[in-house]
This record gives structure tokens, C-alpha cells and sequence, in this order.
């Protein structure tokens, strides 16, 4: 069991958003604990947030900050830290079993998502494809794979007909408390829940082919397709792609509607302005917002 200690010197990975680290850091503090570092990254070449300016500028004073693509340098910068614990929440890189291995408690890593079911970098996506009822975040203990270490702490939260930016104020807003809890369980030295990788799922980002409508496919199904595409994965252009009236449309928001057995899958019901009812094979998309597939 690990040793109980009043103060932790902590370091935080993040590439997420400046507010990532003032919650980090309050979150922290009303633990007792104390953010001595915070590593952030610009990012893969052509895929990166650019939050890392932000995040650079929110670290508080006396807090060091390291912005570095080059994992092989990270333990050697962080040792003179002497950090108790890691934290990693969002962040591009998985980190070396050579930075793991620093902290006396070792490293934890807040994920989007349920584990083991939607591990990677598109979870929420996969969760919308593949008609989850809920989504959630995951708090669980760093090893040399990814997403794969026992869990700490999890929450979850129904999907229902919501978008992912509907959903996520909700998850967020649960975040704090399940930190609060997963430290409380480093403290007590609990190894946390293995996974079970008969569950497992890696979510990664989408094959373009998924991104096509057939409108023969029910309006459920394509309801989830359109909100899968806005489901956050790194670098996903959103929306799904659907010829409606001779235009190819960018669908980016969706409502399951009540249908004409009688239409033909792909037509119009009704058009109100921008806003369409197209025939699916089972049911109808009431189409809410879209822009031509080209822009």
C-alpha cells in the first residue's frame, strides 16, 4: 500500500486547454497537493490543437512548463521535479515506461471515454456509431500500452438524442469529483479494477468510406452516423456526406423523425428553408444543419 503523504508534488500532460491546467491546478490544491510541472506538446506536424501557447500562459508562477515533440528527453528534464505523481489528461503522445516509472505513486490518465470499450483517440465517435446508451470519462492507471491500466474511477452519462456538445458540459461538470476520488484511491494505494480485454475496443479515427450516406440505412442509423462525425476525434472534419435533391450536403446536425413507408429512401418530405425531412428506408432525418459538401 502506498505511503500516505500530506503534499504531492504533481506533473500534469496536457495539450488540451489553458483551462486544463487552472483546474489541474485548483483541483490540486483543495487536495493538498502542489503542481510543480506541467509538459505539453504543439503536437503531431498537421495535427496539433495549438493550445499549447495557452497552456504555457495559464501555468501559474513558479510552475515550470516543458514544450517538447520528443518523449525520449522527457525523464531526463522531469527527474529534477521530483514528482510523487503524473497526470496526463489529453495529451498526443503516449508517454515512455522511463517517465511512468518517476513518480514515486506512479501516473494516472483521465480518459474520454468508457474503458476497456472505447479505448483511442475517438472514443465518443465510436460511441455515437456504434449506438452506446451512454458516454463517460475514465480515470485509470498509466502502463507502457494505451488506455489499457486498471481503472481508478469512471463516470457515466446517457446519450439519449443529445450531440457530443450537448453531452459534454454534463461529463465535464462530473470531472472534478472523479479526480478528487481517483486521488483519494492513489492515496489509499488502490491498484484499481483490470480491464477486461474481452471488452476492449480501440476507437480509432474513421475510414472517409464511413462518412457517405445511404439513405436507404434507417434514420437511426444515419442520425448516429452524422453525430459520430461530430464526435471530437483529433483532426476529424465533421459531419457525414448526403445527396439530397441532386446536392451533395455536409450533415451536421440531425432529429429522427416520423417518415412516409410509401417515399422513396432518399427524398424530400418537406423543406422548410435550410431545414429538410428526408426518407430513409426506416423512418425520416430532419435535417437541422448542413453546408455543401465542399466547404
Amino acid at each position: 500500500m502506498a505511503e500516505q503523504q500530506d503534499s504531492w508534488r504533481v506533473v500534469l500532460f496536457t495539450d488540451f486547454t489553458a483551462d486544463a491546467v487552472v483546474l489541474a491546478q485548483q483541483i490540486l490544491a483543495a487536495a493538498g497537493h502542489k503542481l510543480v510541472g506541467v509538459v505539453t506538446s504543439p503536437g503531431v506536424r498537421g495535427r496539433g490543437r495549438g493550445t499549447h501557447i495557452d497552456i504555457v500562459a495559464a501555468a501559474p508562477r513558479g510552475v515550470d512548463v516543458l514544450v517538447s515533440n520528443h518523449p525520449e528527453r522527457w525523464a531526463a528534464m522531469l527527474a529534477p521535479l521530483q514528482p510523487d505523481l503524473i497526470i496526463s489528461a489529453s495529451f498526443p503522445w503516449i508517454i515512455p515506461d522511463d517517465v511512468i516509472a518517476l513518480p514515486r505513486l506512479g501516473a494516472i490518465n483521465l480518459h474520454g471515454g468508457l474503458l476497456p470499450e472505447r479505448r483511442g483517440p475517438n472514443s465518443f465517435g465510436w460511441a455515437f456509431r456504434e449506438n452506446d446508451p451512454e458516454i463517460g470519462f475514465t480515470i485509470h492507471w498509466l502502463d507502457s500500452s494505451l488506455d489499457t491500466g486498471p481503472i481508478l474511477a469512471q463516470v457515466r452519462e446517457p446519450i439519449g438524442d443529445d450531440y457530443l456538445d450537448e453531452l459534454l458540459p454534463r461529463v465535464f461538470a462530473k470531472v472534478p469529483g472523479l479526480l478528487m476520488e481517483a486521488l483519494a484511491k492513489v492515496a489509499a494505494g488502490d491498484p484499481g479494477t483490470r480491464q477486461d480485454e474481452s471488452r476492449a475496443f480501440y476507437a480509432n479515427i474513421f475510414d472517409e468510406e464511413y462518412r457517405a450516406i445511404d439513405w436507404s440505412r434507417s434514420a437511426r442509423e444515419i442520425h448516429n452516423q452524422c453525430r459520430a462525425w461530430m464526435g471530437g476525434g483529433r483532426g476529424m472534419i465533421p459531419g457525414a456526406v448526403g445527396t439530397v435533391d441532386g446536392q451533395a450536403l455536409r450533415i451536421l446536425r440531425t432529429r429522427v423523425t416520423d417518415g412516409n413507408p410509401t417515399a422513396d429512401a432518399g427524398s424530400v418530405l418537406t423543406r422548410d428553408g435550410d431545414t429538410l425531412v428526408v426518407q430513409c428506408g426506416e423512418g425520416a432525418l430532419q435535417i437541422v444543419e448542413s453546408v455543401p459538401a465542399e466547404a
